[in-house]
């Protein structure tokens, strides 16, 4: 599994596209494709979202998930907003431990971390 992260509208799906061949993906839902874009609203709408992550990980091992970046910026008010955003990076963090490579993109061009 690859896991992507990135700011929002940073280029994130393209380069999925152009560097990994990513052809066919599902938006915020973990689908039969073998690509997730928009993992953190999987993360919201999804009870036991590490779980069914490490479920559709199981099923998709070359799988791609793609991930925006919430924990940077002004902290929300809303006691569940920020609930979701600690989810999203620990989750996150898990999927990173577990990836054969994780990258981070920004402006269109990606950094391997991992």
């Amino acid at each position: 599994m690859v896991l992507i992260i990135g700011g929002m509208s940073q280029g994130k799906l393209d380069f999925a596209r152009r560097q990994l061949g990513v052809s066919s993906w599902s938006e915020g839902r973990l689908g039969p494709e073998d690509c997730v874009y928009g993992f953190q609203e999987v993360v919201r709408h999804t009870p036991e979202a590490r779980e069914a992550a490490d479920a559709w990980c199981a099923a998709h091992p070359g799988g791609v998930i793609i991930c925006d970046e919430v924990g940077c910026g002004v902290t929300p008010m809303d006691r569940a907003d920020r609930v979701w955003r600690e989810q999203v990076g620990r989750i996150c963090c898990h999927l990173a431990e577990e990836a054969e490579a994780v990258y981070r993109v920004h402006c269109g061009l990606g950094t391997r971390l991992k």
